[in-house]
Protein backbone atom coordinates (compact mmCIF):
# COMPACT_ATOMS: atom_id res chain seq x y z
CA UNK A 1 0.00 0.00 0.00
CA UNK A 2 2.78 2.43 0.95
CA UNK A 3 4.51 1.66 -2.35
CA UNK A 4 1.37 2.66 -4.30
CA UNK A 5 1.03 5.91 -2.34
CA UNK A 6 4.66 6.79 -3.06
CA UNK A 7 4.12 5.91 -6.72
CA UNK A 8 1.11 8.28 -6.90
CA UNK A 9 3.03 11.07 -5.18
CA UNK A 10 5.90 10.67 -7.65
CA UNK A 11 3.50 10.65 -10.61
CA UNK A 12 1.91 13.91 -9.40
CA UNK A 13 5.30 15.51 -8.86
CA UNK A 14 6.45 14.41 -12.31
CA UNK A 15 3.37 15.91 -13.94
CA UNK A 16 3.91 19.24 -12.16
CA UNK A 17 7.59 19.43 -13.12
CA UNK A 18 6.94 18.51 -16.73
CA UNK A 19 4.00 20.93 -17.02
CA UNK A 20 6.05 23.76 -15.50
CA UNK A 21 8.58 23.32 -18.32
CA UNK A 22 5.98 22.79 -21.09
CA UNK A 23 6.90 19.10 -21.45
CA UNK A 24 4.23 16.48 -21.96
CA UNK A 25 4.26 12.70 -22.04
CA UNK A 26 3.02 11.95 -25.54
CA UNK A 27 3.22 8.18 -25.19
CA UNK A 28 4.46 5.71 -22.61
CA UNK A 29 4.82 1.96 -22.33
CA UNK A 30 7.17 0.12 -19.98
CA UNK A 31 10.69 0.75 -21.19
CA UNK A 32 9.76 3.46 -23.69
CA UNK A 33 8.53 7.03 -23.31
CA UNK A 34 8.05 9.92 -25.74
CA UNK A 35 8.32 13.42 -24.32
CA UNK A 36 7.27 16.47 -26.35
CA UNK A 37 7.65 20.20 -25.90
CA UNK A 38 6.91 23.13 -28.17
CA UNK A 39 10.15 24.65 -26.82
CA UNK A 40 12.12 21.76 -28.35
CA UNK A 41 10.82 22.23 -31.91
CA UNK A 42 13.84 22.99 -34.09
CA UNK A 43 15.83 23.97 -30.98
CA UNK A 44 18.54 21.32 -30.55
CA UNK A 45 20.56 23.71 -28.35
CA UNK A 46 17.81 23.37 -25.72
CA UNK A 47 17.52 19.58 -26.02
CA UNK A 48 21.21 18.67 -26.33
CA UNK A 49 21.99 19.23 -22.61
CA UNK A 50 19.21 16.74 -21.73
CA UNK A 51 20.47 14.23 -24.28
CA UNK A 52 24.07 14.60 -23.10
CA UNK A 53 23.06 14.14 -19.46
CA UNK A 54 21.00 11.03 -20.12
CA UNK A 55 23.57 9.41 -22.44
CA UNK A 56 25.56 8.58 -19.31
CA UNK A 57 22.66 6.90 -17.51
CA UNK A 58 23.26 3.15 -17.45
CA UNK A 59 19.54 2.33 -17.53
CA UNK A 60 18.85 4.39 -20.66
CA UNK A 61 19.45 2.50 -23.88
CA UNK A 62 18.76 5.25 -26.43
CA UNK A 63 17.45 8.77 -26.88
CA UNK A 64 16.19 9.97 -30.25
CA UNK A 65 15.38 13.63 -30.87
CA UNK A 66 13.01 14.70 -33.64
CA UNK A 67 13.46 18.43 -34.19
CA UNK A 68 10.40 18.82 -36.42
CA UNK A 69 8.00 17.59 -33.73
CA UNK A 70 10.00 18.66 -30.67
CA UNK A 71 10.02 15.16 -29.21
CA UNK A 72 12.40 12.84 -27.43
CA UNK A 73 11.93 9.09 -27.63
CA UNK A 74 13.68 7.42 -24.71
CA UNK A 75 14.09 3.67 -24.35
CA UNK A 76 15.20 2.47 -20.95
CA UNK A 77 15.53 -0.53 -18.67
CA UNK A 78 12.17 -1.01 -16.95
CA UNK A 79 13.31 -3.60 -14.42
CA UNK A 80 11.56 -3.06 -11.08
CA UNK A 81 14.76 -2.65 -9.06
CA UNK A 82 14.62 0.88 -7.63
CA UNK A 83 12.30 1.93 -10.45
CA UNK A 84 10.68 4.75 -8.46
CA UNK A 85 14.00 6.07 -7.22
CA UNK A 86 15.36 6.10 -10.77
CA UNK A 87 12.32 7.95 -12.14
CA UNK A 88 12.57 10.52 -9.39
CA UNK A 89 16.26 11.13 -10.18
CA UNK A 90 15.48 11.56 -13.89
CA UNK A 91 12.71 14.07 -13.17
CA UNK A 92 15.07 16.05 -10.95
CA UNK A 93 17.66 16.10 -13.75
CA UNK A 94 15.08 17.22 -16.31
CA UNK A 95 13.98 20.03 -14.00
CA UNK A 96 17.55 21.16 -13.28
CA UNK A 97 18.57 21.17 -16.93
CA UNK A 98 15.32 22.88 -18.00
CA UNK A 99 15.82 25.64 -15.46
CA UNK A 100 19.41 26.14 -16.63
CA UNK A 101 18.19 26.31 -20.25
CA UNK A 102 15.58 28.92 -19.38
CA UNK A 103 18.23 31.14 -17.82
CA UNK A 104 20.27 31.24 -21.03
Amino acid sequence: MLHKVKELQLANRMKKVLKRHAIEIAHQIPGRIRLKSPNWKNNPHIVNPLINQFKHETRIFSIDYTAETGSLLITYDFSPVDHLKQLEEWVEQIERISIEGEKQ
